[in-house]
């Protein structure tokens, strides 16, 4: 299976928007945040697509300050196309990206219960940085993870 990791396009919206809607709470208006997303993070808005289709996305942002932080804030893999190397791609692209534009660090949070979402991170050199209780409101735990950049290159652990 060839899957090609690309910078998102005006083109992908409706694509992006449908994945959101799958894997976003009932009620939620994914279309909103998808068409903010990509003005607003042009640069680290990364798609996934094998055989001309989308099978999924991640959004990278840069904070300025010193040192300048990254965060992977939303990152998605259709269900019927996990755990096949697509998640590690768009992890490596984004992180990347962020690398480029400045970043020193890069931070994401994470659900206690997708344990495998936390493997694919710290197969990414990501570490627990803190546990955030109610961090999307009530009920809405997360584990904070974080990976420097300052020291290298690429994936840190390739288990």
């Amino acid at each position: 299976m060839d899957v090609i990791v690309r910078k998102y396009r005006e083109e992908d919206f409706p694509s992006v928007s449908a994945l959101e809607r799958e894997n976003s709470p009932q009620g939620c208006k994914p279309e909103v945040f998808v068409r903010q997303a990509g003005i607003l993070f042009a640069g680290t808005f990364f798609i996934a697509e094998c055989a001309g289709r989308v099978v999924g996305y991640t959004i990278g942002a840069l904070v300025q300050h010193r040192p300048a932080t990254g965060w992977i804030i939303r990152l998605v893999v259709a269900g019927e196309h996990r755990r096949r190397g697509i998640g590690e791609s768009l992890v490596s692209a984004v992180v990347d990206s962020l690398r480029e534009v400045g970043a020193r660090e890069v931070y994401l949070s994470v659900a206690p219960s997708n344990r495998g979402a936390r493997a694919l991170y710290e197969k990414h050199g990501f570490e627990g940085a803190e546990f955030s209780p109610d961090y999307f409101g009530e009920g809405g735990d997360r584990h904070i993870l974080r990976r420097d950049l300052a020291g290298g290159e690429g994936l840190i652990s390739k288990g």
